[in-house]
């Protein structure tokens, strides 16, 4: 479980990346929403950044999780 814990850590950060670096924020002052510009031209939603920051957050967990002591103390 650690190994994928770090797979997965390791695959939000690099989408984190990918998203910081594929999608440029709207210049639209007028417009208030959660909208970006990809490379094409056409506006999209932030979404790929909150998946990145979901699946950083879930990998962080996972290895905490695996890396607990298992024997309860009672």
């Amino acid at each position: 479980m650690k190994a994928t814990s770090i797979f997965i850590t390791l695959a939000g950060i690099a989408i984190i990346i990918i998203c910081l670096l594929y999608f440029k924020p709207a210049l639209n002052a007028v417009d208030s929403d959660a909208m970006t510009i990809n490379p094409k031209g056409g506006m999209t939603s932030e979404w790929p950044i909150f998946i990145g920051i979901l699946t950083t957050f879930v990998g962080i967990t996972f290895f905490f999780v695996a890396t607990q002591d298992k024997t309860a103390k009672k």
